[in-house]
């Protein structure tokens, strides 16, 4: 099987899950981390969901799947211990047109989840196409050793200093050069060690002395490392 990677923007959309354990929870966080609108069918619930209904982030449609839960949602993620139930989802979904993935059972899926991680705007997703999940995560546990939690703040600052350079009217040509050259430059290095003049002192000697961090608007957030 092969699969086309992409990234879907979820967000306003309306999505369900089918299934109140521990996968339907990490399913209901994902999608909420993403802006999605969640719709959430199960008779039981985890506290973490429990404390979602209650909250209202999450709506809670009903204890049993019915048909119409699928009206209007993009997409659906079937994720109980009932496999009978999951093979209903899958193949009315299907039969809807409405993207479906059902837990463990990638031949019932219209897509699967890659394993994957975040720094910042960065996103690295690993799929083995469903042969073996535990390999990927195996890959990804290595690559988020690789990839640190500097790379959130320096894309949040790249992406900064791109909207500026691009509004300055140079050449496309230069442009690319600029931003090869920040890319490769030991911006990233100083941002893991919270070294912001070194920081600033990378960006005027590739820019010029009008771009510092403050004219950037760019300050470390709290989440950012220490």
């Amino acid at each position: 099987m092969k699969y086309l990677p992409v990234n879907l923007d979820v967000r306003d959309q309306p999505c369900l899950v089918v299934g109140g354990g521990e996968v339907g929870e990490r399913k209901v966080k994902g999608l909420l981390e993403c802006g999605a609108k969640v719709g959430l069918v199960s008779r039981d619930l985890t506290p973490g969901l429990a404390e979602l209904v209650e909250s209202k982030a999450v709506e809670l449609l009903g204890p049993e799947y019915q048909t119409e839960h699928l009206s209007g949602v993009v997409l659906v993620f079937a994720a109980t211990d009932d496999m009978a139930l999951n093979s209903c989802v899958s193949r009315e979904a299907q039969d809807q047109g409405v993207w479906v993935n059902v837990a463990d059972r990638p031949e019932l899926c219209r897509f699967i989840v890659p394993a994957s991680f975040r720094r910042g705007d960065l996103t690295i997703a690993i799929s083995t196409g469903g042969s073996s999940p535990a390999a990927a995560a195996k890959i990804r546990a290595r690559l988020e050793n690789e990839f640190g939690p500097e790379y959130g703040p320096f894309l949040r600052l790249m992406g900064l200093v791109r909207t500026r350079v691009l509004a300055e009217g140079r050449p496309a040509e230069e442009n690319r050069e600029l931003f090869f050259k920040l890319a490769e430059s030991d911006i990233l290095k100083s941002l893991a060690r919270n070294d912001l003049a070194e920081t600033e002192g990378c960006l005027i000697e590739i820019l010029g002395p009008d771009y510092t961090l403050a004219s950037l608007g760019f300050k470390i957030d709290r989440e950012d490392p220490a």
